[in-house]
């Protein structure tokens, strides 16, 4: 991706999640260096004082892809089923960072398939959304491999993510998750409140007449026109994909059951739930830490992730009093 970085957090070390390397990852999982068992990390706070702690006793590195490695081992030994995760950033994210499901993510997620065994796995999401298009081939990539997809989602999954935790046979939420509207991004922008801008405009333009258009011409020189084609197919196209995934997937039933039309109804409803990211709880995941705006990782070899390059400006200072520095002394320069 142009802009962006792709960086490499470990060596490759390839280790399928079968019965027989149970014992090899309990082992392993015992013996890093963790908190006493009297130190159980429930908490924000408490995961967030372990790695301070971490960095004052090993300044060189806190070894935190080592801590999510080890949580996501722990895990599958609960599970019993091999895990992949997809974390994007969620909160803060930088103007002009793609934070968002893309195309791009087809690559992290084609790896994270091909070095995972057995017919089933469960995916670890924590995303705002994208677009729906790169969702669907996303989709087709992990129901193509998998026969049971379960979702696990410790926090936001809104818009293209509700959308994909639709494809599961099964979604795993605590009480700080949150799914979300699934109206689709247009650019980042949610497509209904695109749609909402020029239809309110309409409203105004029959009841005032053109002299309403002048507060609305910095939206129309913003916007194509063409644009609100794409708005209306990407809700259609949101709507097809979370009605087909919920009857072939996740409730196994035929397009007409009631219960998909109300889901449907329900999560594509804007004008119930008012905001794109509305939630349908949300909490501060602890993603930060990484320095990525997205992370793709598993035990068996994949941990990447992409981030913005960093672009240090050195400025002048400023002389504010407007009296010249007196320079150092130098060598003597020959005068003529």
């Amino acid at each position: 991706m142009e802009g962006d970085k792709l960086v490499n957090m470990s060596k490759p070390k390839r280790s399928g999640f079968t019965r027989s390397n149970v014992a090899r990852i309990k082992q392993e999982a015992n013996t890093h260096n963790k908190p006493e068992p009297d130190q159980a990390l429930e908490t924000y706070q408490a995961i967030s004082d372990y790695i301070n702690r971490l960095a004052l006793e090993k300044p060189e590195g806190t070894e935190v892809f080592s801590l999510r490695n080890e949580t996501i081992q722990r895990i599958e030994l609960v599970t019993g089923r091999p895990l992949i995760c997809y974390i994007t950033k969620t909160s803060n994210v930088p103007q002009g960072v793609p934070a968002f499901i893309d195309d791009s993510d087809l690559t992290g997620f084609s790896d994270l398939i091909q070095t995972t065994p057995d017919n089933a796995v469960d995916v670890f999401l924590v995303s705002n959304g994208g677009a729906p298009e790169a969702t669907e081939r996303i989709v087709r990539l992990i129901r193509d491999r998998f026969e049971s997809v379960r979702f696990i989602i410790p926090s936001n999954a809104f818009s293209a993510a509700t959308l994909m935790s639709f494809s599961g046979d099964e979604i795993l939420m605590g009480a700080q998750a949150a799914l979300g509207p699934i109206d689709p991004q247009i650019n980042g922008i949610p497509a209904r409140a695109i749609l909402r801008a020029f239809e309110t405009l309409e409203e105004r333009l029959k009841a005032e007449g053109p002299r309403a258009l002048t507060a609305y011409m910095p939206l129309l020189s913003k916007y194509d026109l063409h644009l609100l084609e794409i708005c209306k197919s990407a809700e259609e196209l949101s709507k097809e994909l979370a009605r087909n995934w919920l009857c072939t997937y996740m409730l196994k039933c035929s397009e007409d059951d009631e219960r998909v039309n109300t889901i449907v109804q329900f999560f594509s409803n804007y004008d119930v739930h008012k905001s794109h990211g509305r939630s349908i709880n949300q909490y501060v995941f602890f993603f930060d830490k990484s320095g990525f705006y997205k992370l793709y990782e598993n035990t068996r070899g994949i941990n990447w992730g992409r981030a913005m390059p960093t672009i240090n400006v050195q400025l002048n200072p400023v002389n504010p009093s407007g009296i010249p520095p007196v320079l150092p002394p130098g060598p003597a320069e020959r005068s003529n």
